[in-house]
C-alpha cells in the first residue's frame, strides 16, 4: 500500500507557534511529528502579525524537520475573524450567484468593503434556514502568506481556529453536545459542539474564574442544547469544565509526547481537515 503524504497542522498564537504532522495508516491516523516553540511577545499582537523576521527564521528551522512533500494546512487568529448569521437565499439560487448574494448581504455589515474581504459561508444544519458568513482582511491574509513564503512554507488551506477545534473535538470521540474551550494567553476561545449551530466567540478570564462556564453559555445562543460540562483542551480545567486530549483521535503514538497534548488542539484539527475539492 502506497503510504500517504503528512498532513501538518500549523498553529499560530501569541506565544506560541506549534505543528502537528499525521499520516494515514490501514487501522486509523498515526502521529508523526509534534512541534512547538515559543514566539517573542511583539511577533503577534491581538491576532495581527507585527514583527514578522523573528517568525520567518523559526519557521524556516522547522521547514527542515519536514519531508519534502506534505500538506500544509493553517489557522487564522480568531480575534481577526468577523462573522455574521443571516437567512438563507431562497434554495432556487444556485451558485455562484447564490454566493454573490450571501456575500453582498453580509458585507454590508462589515466594517470593510467586499474588495477588502475574503469571505466564506456555510449552511447552518441546525440554524433554521441560516448561513454563517465569515470574512477575514484580505491584506492581513496576504501578510501571513507572505511571512510563510519566505520560510518555504505554502499552505493548501486555511482554516478557522474554532473550526479546527470542532474537527479535533470529533476525531477525539467528544459528544456531539460538547461546548468546547481552548485556552489563549490573552483569554479563551469558545467553540460550539460539532453537531449544534455553528458559533464561537472569544473571552477574557482566569483560569480559576467560576463562571467562565456560565458566561460562555450565555453567548452560545444554543446552550441550552449542550452537555452539562464544557469540554476544556488544557490543564488544569476551570470550574465546571472537563479535560480532554487531542492525542485521542490517534490510533498510533510513540514517545516523547507533549507535556500539554491540549495545547496542540487546533493543530490536530488541522492536519486532520478534509481536503477541499
Amino acid at each position: 500500500m502506497r503510504l500517504q503524504a503528512w498532513q501538518v497542522g500549523l498553529d499560530i498564537q501569541a506565544g506560541f507557534a506549534r505543528a502537528i504532522a499525521v499520516q494515514r495508516r490501514r487501522n486509523g491516523w498515526q502521529l508523526r511529528h509534534w512541534w512547538q516553540h515559543p514566539l517573542p511577545s511583539f511577533t503577534l499582537r491581538e491576532g495581527i502579525l507585527h514583527e514578522t523576521a523573528p517568525l520567518i527564521a523559526i519557521l524556516s528551522c522547522w521547514r527542515k524537520m519536514l519531508p519534502t512533500t506534505f500538506s500544509l494546512r493553517i489557522t487564522l487568529p480568531a480575534q481577526r475573524i468577523m462573522q455574521q448569521r443571516m437567512a438563507a437565499p431562497d434554495i432556487r439560487l444556485r451558485e455562484p450567484a447564490r454566493s454573490a448574494f450571501v456575500f453582498a448581504h453580509a458585507a454590508k455589515t462589515f466594517p470593510l468593503g467586499m474588495e477588502h474581504l475574503v469571505m466564506d459561508y456555510r449552511a447552518d444544519p441546525h440554524g433554521d434556514n441560516q448561513v454563517v458568513v465569515t470574512a477575514a482582511r484580505q491584506q492581513e491574509i496576504q501578510q501571513w502568506m507572505e511571512c510563510l513564503s519566505q520560510a518555504r512554507l505554502y499552505p493548501d488551506a486555511i482554516e478557522l481556529t474554532p473550526c479546527a477545534l470542532q474537527v479535533a473535538a470529533f476525531a477525539a470521540g467528544l459528544p456531539g453536545d460538547a461546548l468546547l474551550v481552548h485556552p489563549l494567553d490573552d483569554g479563551f476561545l469558545w467553540a460550539s459542539p460539532h453537531s449544534l449551530p455553528f458559533q464561537f466567540g472569544l473571552s477574557e478570564a482566569t483560569p480559576e474564574d467560576a463562571s467562565l462556564s456560565e458566561r460562555i453559555r450565555l453567548q452560545y445562543r444554543a446552550a441550552a442544547l449542550c452537555h452539562s460540562e464544557c469540554f476544556f483542551s488544557g490543564t488544569p480545567p476551570p470550574p465546571a469544565m472537563q479535560c480532554w486530549s487531542p492525542l485521542s483521535a490517534f490510533a498510533q503514538l510513540s514517545a516523547p509526547l507533549p507535556a500539554n497534548p491540549g495545547d496542540f488542539a487546533p493543530a490536530v484539527g488541522l492536519a486532520l481537515r478534509q481536503d477541499d475539492h
